[in-house]
């Protein structure tokens, strides 16, 4: 059997590659041009009949599978996997809490379901997360984690007509100033006042046509206008005690806008009942 070394490591294979530019053989991890610092390509020679679409498909899997195990890594940093399971388990009840909603007010539509599951996920996930990457922003240890009281309380609100979301929160530890606190914690509340804002603009600018639509994004908005109204409030663990503990005015500023978005939501629906 003959055998070739590969002229960039020196390694002895039985398979050797020929790279079409150079016309060097190479092991099969430098076979490709970028691996083996081709001279070919270096000096601009060019052969497009070399060239075959299976060649550049195999750079561009290799660049894609570098990327995406680059990307996994810096996922596994932002989370991990018992962090996952408490937020999937808590977006699970965080839907049936506003498919609960849905049918109380006769707004289910079999079509609306995955807009209904989206909207009230994305309400829940992007509140906690902020609270998270602000918190890491500050050098803190940051992790959402349910709470017993929390599933309970939730769980109970699916067949109540009171509705409280809040399977859990985001568990901070590390030394912070009340800036810091008070930043965090205005962190979530003012995402919801911005998804509230967005929904309603796109609510109002859909035309009469998109009907579901509109209807969905209209719960969106008055959805996350509520939940951001409930957080500011100054009472126990929730967000607004520790904002007023910080800064009066942010807290301010911050509850009345929630009230004017509550108000500007739910305004068609009392306009509706008067009627």
């Amino acid at each position: 059997m003959i055998r070739l070394k590969c002229q960039y490591c020196g390694l002895n294979t039985d398979l050797p590659f020929r790279c079409p530019f150079c016309g060097g053989y190479f092991c099969a991890e430098h076979r490709l041009p970028e691996f083996h610092a081709c001279q070919g390509i270096k000096r601009g020679v060019s052969h497009p009949d070399y060239l075959t679409r299976r060649f550049r498909e195999e750079i561009k899997a290799r660049h894609t599978e570098r990327y995406f195990s680059r990307f996994l890594k810096y996922f596994s940093h932002l989370f991990r996997s018992t962090e996952l399971i408490h937020i999937s388990l808590g977006a699970l009840m965080v839907i049936l809490v506003g498919f609960s909603i849905a049918i109380e007010t006769r707004a289910l539509n079999l079509q609306a379901i995955p807009l209904f599951a989206f909207i009230f996920v994305l309400t829940f996930v992007l509140h906690e997360l902020a609270h998270k990457f602000t918190a890491k922003y500050y050098g803190l240890w940051a992790e959402f984690r349910l709470s017993l009281i929390g599933i309970i309380v939730t769980l109970i609100s699916i067949l109540s007509p009171i509705k409280i979301i809040s399977p859990g929160a985001v568990i901070i530890s590390g030394e912070a100033t009340r800036e810091n606190i008070g930043k965090i914690s205005l962190s979530g509340p003012l995402v919801n006042l911005s998804l509230a804002t967005i929904f309603l603009a796109l609510s109002s600018a859909l035309p009469s046509s998109a009907k579901l639509f509109e209807v969905t994004l209209a719960y969106g908005a008055m959805i996350n206008a509520i939940v951001a109204l409930f957080n500011l409030i100054p009472f126990g663990a929730l967000d607004g005690a520790k904002i007023l503990w910080w800064n009066k005015y942010f807290w301010t500023v911050t509850f009345l806008v929630s009230l004017v978005l509550v108000a500007v939501n739910l305004s068609p629906y009392i306009s509706s009942m008067l009627m």
